[in-house]
């Protein structure tokens, strides 16, 4: 089991190596390559992991809860290599997207004066239809950015159940009395509102801040 596991996360830690390559690489074709190549290892990776969670149940319960352990810390750290190679898969889209355009734009030549005056006489409307494409492209950064921060968070709230599970069994095990416990969880329930209100704030500063640059 244990050797099954160090495969996975060499699996793991390769994916994440192609990450790192993702994000310095600036070619478009060669960004392609590395993207798909890692979403075949994700895949890939993704298989074992279904395998390691099928052997768990056969396993000696005295090997079986560390290595439930280690399998939740896989998945948690697949989950979120997922994640981040979406946003930069769709970071790249769009990176794309843009240059066609840009390249579009840039191709296109003037025959006569008179279509240049026609066309000089829409700037106004070609300036609002160029910042309505932006907003667009923008709020489709903002929307996928915040799919995968409540997919993160989703994840993180799975880890977190996972922990105060073991965090519980450790704490009986070695004997702290339930008022200690009960000390601990209130410590985190109010470190929760906390966090629940900071994302709150910023949530209302992002809009605040959309809202000023889009109509001051």
């Amino acid at each position: 089991m244990d050797t099954q596991i160090k495969s996975v996360r060499e699996e793991v830690e390769n994916v994440q190596l192609l990450l790192i390559a993702i994000d310095r690489q600036t070619g478009n074709h060669e960004v392609d390559r590395l993207i798909q190549d890692a979403n075949s290892s994700l895949i890939k990776t993704e298989t074992h992991m279904f395998r390691l969670e099928s052997q768990l149940g056969r396993e000696p319960p005295a090997i079986r809860q560390m290595a439930s352990f280690k399998v939740d810390q896989l998945k948690s750290d697949v989950y979120l290599i997922k994640s981040s190679l979406r946003t930069m898969t769709n970071r790249h889209d769009n990176r794309k997207k843009q240059a066609e355009e840009k390249e579009e734009l840039l191709k296109r030549r003037f025959t006569t004066n008179q279509e240049t005056r026609v066309d000089l006489g829409f700037d106004h409307e070609l300036n609002m239809n160029e910042k309505l494409k932006y907003s667009d492209n923008m709020l489709d950064q903002m929307i996928a950015q915040g799919a995968s921060i409540f997919e993160d968070l989703q994840q993180q709230k799975f880890s977190l159940l996972s922990i105060n599970k073991r965090f519980h069994f450790l704490t009986k095990s070695l004997g702290l009395s339930d008022t200690t416990i009960r000390l601990i969880e209130k410590r985190v329930r109010e470190d929760k509102k906390l966090f629940y209100i900071g994302v709150t704030c910023c949530l209302i500063f992002m809009f605040c801040f959309y809202y000023w640059w889009q109509y001051c």
